[in-house]
């Protein structure tokens, strides 16, 4: 009796002497660090603390005492049944969840989501839908690097002056609704030399390209959600702006979510400059030395590859 009291002291001096992480101390002698996972009526489950380790569970009747690393400590008898009684008769609890604090187990819920994280793929292909209305028809690709903390961007964009399409289908439908509702009056005033008192509108026809390449950095706010920031650059042109040709750089920030295992979600705003190639050397309107403030908000739903 003498000896398992002394040998159930050193095993207690040990644990609190190691560094911190659970630990499980079997009957054998055998101190075990690990990942307490689950404790059930009559088993224990734990992970290995090297990471991917598969997960294990032994007999609660193997096992002298568990340690987890807030410093809690349970001691198990060698009938599970009894030991199981009286702890509810005591009102402990064997779940590690219990026992946590709310640091803790936003701690343990970002790890397991890192674990979740580390198996999805890499890969990101975007489209931008409310820029279909902009005149911009984008799709991207995003790859992820270093434990998805960071993604480089290509996207392509075909470009067409949406909002122009808009406003001439409204004027011409606003022109029919004139002559119609004035009758024989239109065609007088028709004959002032040629003129009318609202020219109909026209669109910017054709279409353009934008390409260029964003560079995001990712930090964890919570499971499924990151804030990211970084360096936007576009060059092309834009049809809704009549045809523009010219690069932009921006800073950009915003939201990214994880939706399932395979959809996410990102909305980003940003602030920089527009400058006007120099091909417009000669434009009136534009002068290509001048560099004119840009700013940009951007909705993307992503689907990993």
């Amino acid at each position: 009796m003498l000896k398992q009291h002394i040998f159930f002291w050193c095993l207690l001096l040990a644990s609190l002497a190691s560094f911190a992480q659970d630990k499980i101390f079997l009957r054998s002698g055998k101190m075990i660090p690990c990942k307490i996972i689950a404790i059930s009526e009559n088993t224990i489950t734990y992970r290995d603390s090297l990471q991917g380790s598969p997960q294990i569970t032994l007999s609660k009747s193997e096992v002298l005492l568990t340690e987890y690393q807030s410093g809690k400590i349970f001691m198990f008898s060698k009938d599970p049944s009894s030991e199981a009684k009286t702890n509810a008769q005591q009102g402990f609890t064997s779940l590690p969840e219990m026992s946590e604090t709310r640091e803790q187990r936003k701690a343990r819920k970002m790890n397991e989501w890192k674990e979740q994280e580390a198996l999805l793929p890499n890969g990101i292909l975007g489209f931008y839908i409310p820029d279909i209305v902009f005149g911009r028809l984008t799709v991207s690709y995003e790859r992820l690097f270093a434990g998805k903390s960071m993604g480089v961007k290509i996207p392509v964009s075909l470009t067409y002056d949406g909002m122009g399409a808009l406003a001439e289908f409204s004027s011409n439908n606003s022109s029919n609704t004139n002559t119609y509702s004035t009758g024989s009056n239109t065609n007088t005033s028709n004959t002032n030399n040629g003129n009318t008192n609202n020219p109909p509108v026209k669109r910017n026809r054709g279409t353009g390209f934008i390409t260029g390449i964003d560079i995001n950095y990712y930090h964890d706010l919570k499971p499924k959600l990151k804030y990211f920031f970084g360096p936007r650059v576009r060059y092309g042109t834009d049809m809704t702006l009549g045809g523009l040709e010219g690069l932009t750089f921006q800073l950009q920030n915003g939201i990214f979510k994880s939706s399932g295992k395979r959809m996410t979600s990102t909305v980003g705003f940003g602030v920089g400059f527009f400058k006007i190639s120099s091909k417009y050397i000669n434009s009136a309107t534009f002068d290509p030395k001048q560099v004119y403030p840009w700013a940009s908000f951007t909705w993307r739903l992503g689907f990993r590859l």
